[in-house]
């Protein structure tokens, strides 16, 4: 689903990713451990060009996203991603930040299908009969995209147990509500694939069980995801591939088992040492 070749990502003289190489297959759940100021944030952000690498490549859907004649924007809409700040609209309610998105982009598939019609039908008028090119099927109405949004929200805040908050502001939230609403705010868009940027390390400790529950759920599920996390535990439960990046590179790639109970690297053992 994602192959990352040779990825690089520079901040001035400061080479923060170096040579980063990674598959993720359909399914897989991917967990990126190491210190702070590792690179695997970067990392995380570039898989969906919020950060635009310096070098290299990143394959999404066959499709290099790095390269800047790409429109990205399109791919984000498979992309879900969960930041440690939970970067919810204050301004919106809860409901409205999980509809914002899905009905913005049903209504640019509509307006974008309504102007190929209109070309199609101005064309059709110097052609005969048999050579008009039929229209484009107008799948949803506008009534339908909001309704059809606004009944996926409804479905996700109950299944998160927040259907009684989905009027309200999220600064009325706790902390480990607000990230679930962010979680699900995400897979509104029927995602492809999951990106976790330490999704718990904003959270009181109290906090962090509900929002691992519903990762471990997605996980059960089959969802593709790729998690930046310091929950050993969690990465050790959920994961199916650990990965262990330390000054850019990745020095260790292993499943759960092999990585945290026979680690290969000097550098990881000294880490495992530390956390664990």
């Amino acid at each position: 689903m994602i192959e990352v070749v040779n990825l690089e990502k520079t901040f001035g003289d400061k080479k923060v990713l170096d040579g980063i190489n990674l598959t993720v297959n359909e399914g897989e759940r991917v967990a990126i451990v190491g210190t702070s100021g590792s690179g695997k944030s970067t990392l995380l952000r570039c898989l969906n060009c919020l950060e635009d690498p310096t070098g290299g490549a990143i394959y999404f859907g066959g499709e290099n996203i790095a390269d800047f004649k790409v429109d990205i924007n399109k791919h984000r809409r498979h992309i879900g991603m969960v930041f440690q700040h939970f970067n919810l609209f204050n301004n919106k309610t809860v409901k409205e930040n999980i509809t914002m998105v899905p009905v913005l982009c049903g209504l640019e598939n509509l307006r974008k299908t309504k102007r190929k019609n209109f070309f199609i039908k101005f064309s059709n008028l110097f052609k005969s009969l048999e050579n008009k090119k039929p229209l484009i099927p107008v799948v949803e109405t506008a009534k339908e995209i909001k309704e059809k949004a606004s009944k996926r929200a409804d479905e996700l805040l109950k299944r998160i147990g927040l259907l009684d908050k989905k009027d309200v502001y999220p600064s009325t939230l706790s902390g480990g509500q607000k990230q679930r609403v962010a979680i699900v705010r995400a897979l509104a868009m029927n995602p492809k694939v999951m990106l976790f940027d330490e999704p718990t390390s904003a959270l009181d400790p109290e906090m962090v069980g509900e929002v691992l529950a519903l990762i471990k759920e997605l996980a059960n599920d089959g969802m593709t995801m790729v998690i930046v996390t310091h929950e050993m535990g969690f990465a050790r439960e959920v994961a199916t591939k650990v990965l262990f990046v330390d000054e850019g590179k990745i020095l260790e790639s292993a499943p759960p088992e092999e990585f945290f109970t026979n680690p290969k690297a000097e550098r990881l053992k000294e880490f495992l040492s530390k956390v664990l």
